[in-house]
């Protein structure tokens, strides 16, 4: 059993998922319009750098994630950017899934776990 063919064959049954196809339909549909595709992107890069924030041992403001929650509502009003973010959410959680499922028989092998290693390193810096 090559695990390379299996890689490919999960591939090819991401494409094929229909969660998958959603966000592709999305993505089409908001890259036709520039303001609706400049919203989503500017929610992502908020999202985004109050997750760097997190990751750096900051908590960010109140207030910034009040103004997530307000982009956010605001970004669901589009019926494109809405169905993206659905989609792109659901591809997000398989992402995750499929990291710990293959990541299991990594860890049979490690000296330490990756976590520990990150946390050890993160005190470090």
């Amino acid at each position: 059993m090559n695990p390379y063919d299996h890689a490919h064959a999960l591939a090819r049954a991401i494409r094929e998922w229909e969660p998958y196809q959603r966000a592709k339909r999305a993505k089409e549909a908001i890259e036709r319009d520039e303001a609706t595709k400049q919203m989503v992107l500017d929610f992502y890069r908020r999202q985004y750098q109050l997750e760097v924030k997190r990751i750096r041992g900051e908590e960010p403001a109140q207030e910034e994630w009040e103004q997530l929650r307000k982009l956010l509502e605001i970004v669901q009003l589009n019926q494109d950017a809405r169905a993206y973010l659905e989609a792109d959410l659901e591809l997000q959680r398989l992402w995750v899934d499929v990291q710990r499922i293959v990541s299991e028989p990594l860890e049979d092998v490690r000296l330490a776990p990756l976590d520990e290693i990150m946390r050890e390193v993160g005190r470090e810096s």
